[in-house]
C-alpha cells in the first residue's frame, strides 16, 4: 500500500484544477451564447404566490409551538423517571449474591 507522499502531487494537481477560472473549467462556448443579451430571470409571481400558500402553514406551526414545548418538556421528565433504578437501593445488597 502506498504511503501518503505519493499522493501529495495528485491531491496538488487536483487542486490547483480546481481553482482554473470558469471560462477555461467549462466547455466551449458558442458565438450566438457570447455576444447575446444575458439571460432573462423568470417572473417573481410565482414566486410570491408560493410563499403566500406557505403563509397559513407556517403561522399553524408557529401556533403549535408552545403545545410542542410542553410535549417535549413532559417527554423529558418522564425520560428522567426511567433513569431512576429499577431495584430499590436498600434490596439490591440482598439480591446480588443471589444472582452470581
Amino acid at each position: 500500500m502506498p504511503g501518503p507522499r505519493p499522493l501529495l502531487p495528485v491531491a496538488a494537481a487536483l487542486a490547483l484544477l480546481a481553482c482554473a477560472p470558469p471560462e477555461a473549467g467549462g466547455g466551449p462556448v458558442s458565438e450566438a451564447a457570447r455576444t447575446g443579451p444575458p439571460p432573462r430571470l423568470g417572473e417573481t409571481a410565482a414566486f410570491d404566490a408560493a410563499l403566500a400558500s406557505a403563509d397559513p402553514d407556517a403561522r399553524r406551526l408557529e401556533a403549535g409551538a408552545a403545545d410542542l414545548s410542553a410535549r417535549a418538556e413532559a417527554l423529558r421528565a418522564r425520560a428522567a423517571a426511567l433513569q431512576a433504578p429499577v431495584v430499590d437501593p436498600g434490596v439490591r445488597p440482598r439480591l446480588e449474591p443471589a444472582g452470581g
